[in-house]
């Protein structure tokens, strides 16, 4: 087989010329290499593309792959396999992680920087050999379906909660939110690669249990029938409403048709819960990824109805972390600075469409318990 390793016309969001973007290389070749070694040489191709740069590194690099189809040599049938970004010291590589058929999403690969010149065949097979033995040291992670994401912070809920006044059109509120992000509007994110568009609804009820004591364990126990039949329990601890609290997610549980849940909790968690409460919880989640670190948050619109009537509806606006997607961590995790920043800007986001939100983190449990204390039944 032979090699087509040349550089080839720019094929990225913007031509290398234009300020902000350099050019980099894609190489194409079997996807098999990134499964087991090669027998034999593979046949690749190399592409220039067009990246963003700027003074912070960046974990991910998002590549329009329709606009590569007329580089491509006649025939040419192969994979986006890596992205070679030119950095101080030779090439930042980044592997292929999800793909949709237009386009690819590709992550900085850990290990050092690779030297020589893209347009050299020899070069680029000893590359392509170094970075797919660089996949496969994460194979597990990299090759199955959404199994590429982390939790860089285990146990615990990082949210930002503005409760909002009137009762705001939440839809339309998530959707100029996607639509926001899709056209750049945060500079650096993108919606949720994959993920349809970034784009979630829900609409479900919830059972919430409040814990008051021993105090170690304060905090509420939610259960969450499922459509299968199951059921999910969300778990936290705290003792006042906070933005960040211990979380416990446990999903896919058979507790039977009609389960007594207060029984669940006593044979589960050894607790006897102090009060409880019913609410459906309707809910459109706009997914954000960013390029500089991987980190995925979420910024949903929520309005919580209490099924005993004693409340008025709640409408809420939370920015969330959610999970990341990344393999090299040598530039810091990023995390607490990227969530305020979609703080500030989900802020702004809320007065520019004329609604007014208070910065309270009221958690759903507060809100039921207020309107019981108030109008006992």
């Amino acid at each position: 087989m032979q090699d087509s390793s040349r550089m080839m016309t720019p094929a990225g969001d913007q031509p290398p010329s234009e300020p902000g973007y350099a050019q980099a290389v894609l190489v194409t070749g079997p996807a098999s290499l990134r499964h087991e070694p090669a027998a034999i040489a593979p046949a690749l191709t190399t592409l220039a593309v067009a990246v963003p740069t700027g003074r912070q590194p960046r974990n991910t690099i998002l590549l329009d792959l329709s606009r590569l189809a007329d580089s491509l040599p006649d025939g040419c049938d192969q994979a986006p396999l890596f992205v070679l970004s030119p950095a101080e010291g030779g090439w930042q590589p980044y592997t292929q992680i999800s793909f949709t058929g237009t386009d690819a999403l590709f992550i900085a690969l850990d290990g050092p920087m690779v030297q020589g010149d893209p347009g050299n065949p020899h070069t680029t097979r000893e590359w392509v050999a170094d970075l797919s033995a660089r996949h496969r040291v994460h194979a597990a992670q990299l090759n199955n379906h959404q199994r590429w994401f982390i939790n860089m912070r285990p146990g615990m809920e990082i949210e930002q909660k503005f409760t909002l006044a009137g009762r705001p059109d939440i839809w339309l509120l998530a959707a100029r939110t996607r639509d926001l992000v899709a056209a750049g509007a945060i500079d650096g994110w993108i919606p949720e690669h994959g993920s349809n568009g970034g784009f979630e609804q829900w609409d479900f009820p919830s059972h919430i249990y409040e814990i008051n004591r021993p105090e170690p364990e304060r905090g509420y126990i939610a259960f969450i029938p499922a459509v299968d039949g199951s059921w999910g329990i969300r778990r936290k601890w705290f003792t006042a409403d906070a933005v960040i609290r211990r979380e416990e997610l446990t999903g896919g549980l058979d507790l039977g048709p009609d389960p007594d849940l207060r029984s669940v909790i006593s044979d589960r968690y050894g607790l006897v819960p102090s009060w409880n409460g019913r609410y459906r919880r309707v809910r459109y989640n706009v997914l954000l990824e960013s390029l500089h670190s991987g980190h995925i948050f979420s910024i949903m619109f929520d309005r919580c109805i209490d099924a005993d009537g004693r409340a008025p509806d709640l409408h809420q606006a939370e920015v969330e972390y959610i999970r990341s997607r990344m393999i090299s961590r040598q530039h810091g995790d990023q995390l607490m600075d990227e969530f305020g920043q979609l703080c500030a800007w989900t802020c702004h986001l809320l007065a520019e469409q004329g609604v007014n939100g208070a910065q309270d983190n009221l958690s759903k449990l507060t809100w039921l318990r207020r309107a019981a204390q108030d109008h006992p039944s």
